[in-house]
């Protein structure tokens, strides 16, 4: 059977997401994790994981979508607000790449990328790399990452291709009218992207897995999860690959205390009833397939 990667985002976030993904590695619901390496709360999360860290895998959630750089403002103005908060959109990164614009927005992407990574590496002996709202899909942003990880000399040891599978969803026609549009054309951008970045990808196609965590995003229950689970780990099966199944079990119950509370979107993000729901699925799917 191939191995489930049970993965929640965004720790380090603030501390009650923190607590509550601290609540599914309690329970053992969860083997992997990914580090916001910008949260002005990382050595205070760092720590409060700390008893965990045999059980859970800590990835690196390179970030250029929430909160503050890392970097000199100064040195990545595309990137930031006037106050040094990420207000560069991944449409724009993307439309940047493709205008004429590439080498400084790679340059200034690369520098914020070395910033993020070497904070992190106090935390972590390999590199795990994925991204906040999957940016690291963007063939510059990739770039720049495999770049700067490389500058450290330590061995990358996983990174997330987000090319979610779409034929289990396809199949299970009861569900069609659960998909979220939205989440659909996310699918079909990353599946695009992840194409483009298929040299880039090459060298680390083994140190990856097959993703699930898209298409059910906001809406990941236990009893979709359940449906869709073994035509997911089927596949990973035949690949010879885990299967990822990304997850966003911390939520808040205001957004004074988030890293960038103006960022809307992202308040949004963690308002939603869907953290709960989440949160929920990992609780009591831990123990039948963990």
């Amino acid at each position: 059977m191939a191995e489930i990667i049970f993965h929640a985002d965004d720790y380090g976030a603030n501390k009650e997401i923190s607590e509550h993904i601290l609540d599914c590695c309690r329970e053992g619901a969860l083997n992997s994790l990914s580090v916001l390496p910008n949260s002005p709360h990382l050595t205070a999360c760092m720590e409060m994981l700390e008893p965990y860290r045999k059980s859970a895998a800590v990835s690196i959630h390179c970030n250029l979508a929430e909160g503050p750089c890392l970097a000199d403002p100064a040195q990545v103005p595309w990137l930031v607000d006037e106050r040094g908060m990420f207000s560069i959109s991944f449409f724009k990164v993307l439309l940047l790449s493709f205008i004429g614009k590439r080498a400084e927005l790679k340059r200034q992407i690369k520098e914020e990328m070395r910033a993020q990574i070497v904070r992190m590496l106090p935390y972590v002996e390999s590199l795990r790399i994925d991204s906040h709202q999957h940016y690291h899909m963007i063939p510059v942003v990739l770039e720049s990452i495999l770049e700067a990880a490389e500058e450290t000399g330590r061995e990358i040891a996983f990174i997330r291709i987000p090319a979610e599978p779409v034929r289990p969803f396809l199949r299970r026609i009861s569900l069609y009218r659960t998909y979220r549009p939205i989440n659909l054309v996310k699918n079909i951008v990353l599946n695009l992207l992840s194409h483009m970045d298929r040299n880039l990808l090459k060298p680390y196609r083994n140190k990856s897995a097959v993703f699930f965590g898209i298409v059910l995003s906001g809406c990941m229950d236990l009893k979709r999860v359940e449906a869709l689970l073994p035509a997911f780990r089927k596949i990973a099966e035949r690949k010879g690959l885990p299967l990822e199944v990304l997850c966003h079990p911390g939520g808040v119950s205001s957004a004074a205390d988030l890293m960038d509370p103006k960022n809307q979107d992202c308040a949004a993000f963690y308002l939603s009833d869907g953290r709960k729901t989440e949160k929920t699925m990992l609780l009591k799917i831990s123990g039948r397939t963990l």
